[in-house]
């Protein structure tokens, strides 16, 4: 047997909650913007004591994360006060996922790179070794006439 949904009992809850803290934020004067949603230190919505202030258990938190019509009507509240949505950390958490791949990325090309350039400035030193030699043999056989065995 399948089990309940809690939806049904949660979201008049819920919206009835939501509606008092906007409320509540409405009245509180400019000079107070804090917002009335339950907020972590870094500005996010505190899903913890959403729940608790909703009468849920600590195991029911997992509905807002789950349910987007839950996750919806808190973020939609959230966003007007000024907080980061529910859910906000596995997206940070993604992009930054994706920027260390690319950093990855580009620090390997940056490497190859390096070993190329590192090359070519070994072969350069020997060519240009091997061009003075050249122009000192050139400058020989101009000077004196002397011809050389084997080519230049």
């Amino acid at each position: 047997m399948a089990a309940k949904s809690i939806l049904p009992e949660l979201l008049p809850k819920l919206e009835t909650y939501i509606d008092e803290r906007m409320a509540e934020w409405k009245a509180r004067s400019a000079d107070r913007p804090e917002p009335t949603l339950p907020s972590t230190k870094e500005g996010k919505v505190n899903v913890r004591e959403l729940a608790l202030a909703l009468g849920l258990k600590r195991s029911q938190e997992q509905h807002f994360f789950k349910h987007a019509e839950l996750r919806a009507a808190v973020n939609a509240a959230a966003a007007a006060q000024g907080l980061a949505p529910i859910g906000s950390r596995a997206e940070i958490d993604a992009n930054d996922v994706a920027v260390g791949k690319r950093i990855e990325k580009t620090s390997a090309y940056l490497s190859d790179l390096q070993k190329v350039c590192a090359e070519q400035a070994a072969q350069i030193v020997v060519l240009r070794s091997r061009v003075a030699s050249l122009e000192e043999k050139l400058r020989l056989r101009d000077e004196t006439g002397m011809v050389f065995r084997g080519g230049l």
